[in-house]
């Protein structure tokens, strides 16, 4: 009997519990697609995050190998370019020692080269005394013109200026008291000399163009003309008609014909000079007076004097 209620309480709590169960199937089965979708989600996120660190790793790795090999490359680049620098100018001084070698064994002689660099500085010493002569001697040359111009306005001025020198009395301009201890010189000669012999060539000059040079130094001499006591008209009208005379005999010398505007015959007769042709004018009442001189003796060893000097005596000489 127990074990009969026993089976019908188990059975009941049997057909309870599949109630029970049936009743919260569907709450439990959602609940656990819903844990066993978070645990795939779970399993899937740990296996994606490990394969991305894997992948991270992997690129990195790369990178790093990529890197290392660009740098590679152009660490290798870098070498060849100094490299090639290196050579080329291990190539272009191998290059200028040959030439060097090359001109000199081939081209040019050392020995001949030094003979004619030699020769060059001779030629150019010799050309640079040349030229220093050359120049010396224009220089002396301009100097000379230079003097010789000087010295000739000197002359002209001096004979220009024959005024300035000193009398005996008055000292010139060129030889004044206040120069005190020096003179005014040119050319190392005083500037009252150059006037001084400046003036005597024209004094003879003029002497020797005179025709009364040399004539004896005489006393002067009172001329009384025979006209003297003449009345002036008749002298007034023989000075005008010898004066006719004159003009007449310039245009008709040798017997000529003289034609005029209104009579073309009238012939003038060869006329004669006057008795008193060479007779000089004597105005009445006035004397003329004739001084003989000799011009030679202006010129002696005195001292020549130009000036007379105002309010002081004059000394006889």
């Amino acid at each position: 009997m127990k074990l009969q209620a026993a089976k019908d309480a188990l059975q009941e709590e049997y057909f309870r519990r599949m109630q029970a169960a049936d009743a919260t199937r569907a709450p439990e089965t959602a609940a656990a697609v819903s844990i066993q979708s978070f645990w795939r989600a779970h399993i899937l996120w740990q296996l994606l995050s490990e394969w991305n660190g894997n992948a991270l790793h992997v690129e990195r790795i790369y990178r790093g190998h990529l890197g290392r090999v660009l740098a590679n490359a152009a660490r290798r680049e870098r070498r060849i370019y100094w490299q090639r620098i290196y050579f080329s100018h291990c190539a272009t001084s191998v290059q200028k020692w040959y030439r060097a070698y090359h001109s000199r064994r081939y081209k040019h002689n050392y020995y001949a080269r030094k003979a004619y660099i030699e020769a060059v500085l001779q030629k150019s010493a010799a050309l640079s005394l040349n030229n220093s002569e050359r120049l010396q001697a224009q220089v002396e040359e301009a100097i000379a013109s230079q003097e010789l111009k000087a010295r000739n306005e000197l002359e002209q001025l001096s004979v220009k200026l024959h005024h300035l020198v000193s009398t005996k009395t008055t000292a010139g301009i060129y030889n004044s008291p206040m120069h005190d201890g020096f003179l005014p010189t040119a050319f190392s000669i005083p500037v009252e000399q150059h006037l001084r012999n400046a003036i005597k060539p024209q004094i003879r000059e003029e002497m020797c163009r005179s025709a009364k040079g040399k004539l004896s130094n005489t006393k002067p001499k009172l001329l009384l003309s025979a006209a003297l006591h003449e009345p002036y008209a008749s002298q007034d009208e023989r000075r005008r008609a010898l004066e006719r005379e004159s003009k007449a005999s310039y245009m008709a010398l040798h017997g000529e014909t003289f034609h005029t505007s209104t009579k073309h015959n009238a012939t003038f007769a060869a006329t004669q000079p006057s008795l008193q042709a060479n007779t000089p004018y004597i105005d009445g009442g006035k004397q003329t007076i004739v001084r003989s001189s000799n011009k030679a003796s202006w010129i002696s060893s005195k001292p020549f004097h130009t000036a007379v000097p105002t309010n002081k005596l004059l000394e006889s000489q």
